[in-house]
């Protein structure tokens, strides 16, 4: 029987923190203090726990780099949480008061930045051309990706297309670069590397998905922050989208408020009336059917770890 997934990657979480502290070398501005509490105060650390696992798959030799590789991982996604909390003008995440209001833009943008020159010294010295290439490439995807939603704020036209091709930006991206890069610090085989790829596309759709569900449905202590903060903030998440294109009521009321900008709670209360969340619910258990498919022929115990993951995420809807 193996390990629980915490107790298996536990000592390597804790590598990755002393990494992360020694590098962000708290005590010494709000910068560097700020930037260290939001590793502290963190998620789950799901980027970092995939890269962690797939480099297993590879080159225990490279074991240092495969640390440095998962820290990278995590403090990208940290600067993209803060450069978020400044677009949408939110004051609070995981229940406290983010850094955009507690210091204010520019010590937020400071952050942020500080937080990405972090990420790519971390992974400076690694030799393989594909790697910095694969990073380079999705950290201009992932500005890209924001850059589009802030462009599509309250846009009452916009097409489930397009939300796909913002949640795989925002979210997914990060987690199949997650799976890319922890594979090229070790030297993972490139056909096994094919079918995690998939898996992490998989994963990372549903996670979206799954969290803009919560938007609606969870409480604002679990949530960290307000509720329906996403149509608040003009984003027009799955369930929105879906009753949009089948409720001519509900289509007229989101275009007024687009235009007005008020009411949000009306809005709100009718996607729950609806059937809105569990269709999108069905959606996110259909990418999670699939992730659970792309790992069948990995080796153990590292299939069962990313089985557990996928689990992991299907409960968060119930």
């Amino acid at each position: 029987m193996t390990k629980p997934f915490k107790s298996f990657i536990k000592p390597d979480l804790k590598k990755i923190e002393a990494y992360i502290k020694k590098n962000l070398d708290p005590g010494t501005s709000i910068v560097n203090d700020e930037s260290f509490n939001l590793y502290v105060i963190g998620g789950k650390k799901l980027r970092p726990s995939l890269a962690l696992l797939v480099g297993k798959l590879g080159d225990k030799d490279k074991y240092n780099d495969l640390i440095k590789t998962a820290a990278s991982l995590e403090l990208i996604h940290m600067a993209s949480l803060v450069h978020d909390d400044i677009i949408d003008d939110s004051e609070t995440r995981r229940k406290r008061k983010t850094t955009f209001y507690k210091y204010g833009y520019f010590q937020a943008v400071n952050t942020g930045n500080f937080l990405i020159s972090s990420a790519i010294e971390a992974v400076s010295h690694i030799e393989h051309q594909e790697f910095h290439e694969t990073y380079a490439l999705a950290m201009r995807q992932i500005v890209e990706g924001e850059l589009f939603q802030f462009d599509t704020q309250f846009d009452d036209m916009q097409t489930i297309d397009d939300y796909l091709d913002k949640i795989y930006k925002k979210t997914a991206l990060l987690i199949v670069l997650s799976i890319k890069l922890g594979a090229f610090a070790t030297n993972v085989d490139r056909k096994v590397l094919k079918s995690l790829i998939e898996y992490g596309y998989n994963v990372g759709m549903s996670f979206q998905i799954i969290d803009d569900c919560l938007d609606f449905t969870a409480s604002e202590k679990i949530l960290g922050k307000p509720k329906f903060s996403d149509l608040k903030n003009g984003h027009y998440t799955l369930p929105v989208l879906l009753l949009r294109n089948k409720d001519s009521t509900f289509r007229s009321m989101l275009k007024k408020y687009s235009k007005h900008r008020a009411n949000s709670e009306e809005l709100s209360k009718y996607i729950l009336e609806s059937n809105a969340i569990q269709e999108s619910k069905a959606i996110s258990n259909k990418y999670l059917d699939d992730a659970l498919q792309n790992v069948t022929d990995i080796e153990s115990p590292i299939k069962e770890y990313l089985v557990e993951v996928v689990e992991k995420l299907r409960d968060r809807l119930n």
